[in-house]
């Protein structure tokens, strides 16, 4: 008697999951294509390129489901102060075919309509252009509270900019970053480097020269600090060709708005 209860147990649970399932397969419907040219899933550029969804910032993806022969409901993903949210749209059929016939009309996007897009939507871009600035290189950044920080390049790891200011090491959430001034590429400038060379080393001379008329020391110390400012000023050549290069090369200036910069946090 009690194995039967227990064998009835067990259908009765299964015969419940079983019917559970099939009670969320009808509330998620069966996912449609919106149209052969988009496929299963309506991303972010093909939303701009179609101009699918106009009224919603931060669109990332959206998908459509059948719940009736009458009805369909879009579930849609977008980004919002720095969150991932999802929200649904419902749809009759007739709305949705009207909408279907709109993508149709138009051409296929191509991998160039593509690129094309994907530059005006600049929260979706922003991890490769961090990613591509050079390391080791002076950069300013101004930050949402007003403040300019200013210092090296260290890293750029899971949105998380690490600069070296003069006073020590900071780490910025890219989306507390209102804008940043860097250099592309530095340019190297061999011609320059024996004339600054010959400047930094005759600089140091001419220091060590402006020391000996304040002090008046007898004629050995005087050599003694002519050779040590020349040899300053040659050691200070590297950092001043260096900086130089650094100086001489383009500035590139990449900015977000507010907005933009919240939709990255996830």
């Amino acid at each position: 008697m009690m194995v039967r209860l227990s064998i009835l147990s067990k259908i009765t649970k299964l015969i419940t999951l079983f019917c559970l399932l099939a009670v969320i397969q009808a509330q998620n419907g069966e996912i449609i294509p919106l149209s052969q040219k988009v496929g299963l899933t309506l991303d972010a550029e093909e939303n701009l390129f179609y101009n699918v969804y106009t009224d919603i910032d931060g669109f990332e993806s959206a998908q459509f489901y059948e719940m009736s022969p009458k009805t369909v409901i879009a579930r849609i993903t977008y980004v919002q102060y720095s969150q991932q949210k999802t929200s649904k749209r419902k749809y009759t059929m007739m709305e949705f075919l009207k909408i279907k016939e709109m993508v149709d009309l138009q051409p296929h996007i191509t991998a160039e309509d593509r690129k094309l897009v994907h530059e005006n939507l600049t929260y979706l871009q922003t991890d490769d252009i961090l990613e591509g600035i050079e390391e080791d290189q002076f950069v300013t950044i101004h930050h949402r509270s007003g403040r300019r920080i200013r210092g090296t390049l260290k890293t750029y790891s899971d949105k998380m900019i690490t600069i070296q200011t003069p006073f020590s090491l900071e780490n910025i959430p890219i989306w507390n970053m209102e804008s940043i001034s860097y250099r592309e590429s530095i340019n190297n400038r061999s011609s320059w480097k024996f004339p600054l060379y010959a400047f930094s080393a005759l600089a140091g001379l001419t220091l060590a020269e402006g020391w000996n008329e304040q002090t008046r020391p007898y004629i050995d110390s005087v050599w003694h600090y002519r050779f040590l400012g020349a040899m300053a000023g040659l050691l200070a050549g590297s950092e001043v060709f260096q900086t130089f290069n650094v100086l001489t090369s383009p500035k590139t200036y990449f900015a977000l708005t507010s907005e933009e910069m919240d939709r990255l946090k996830e």
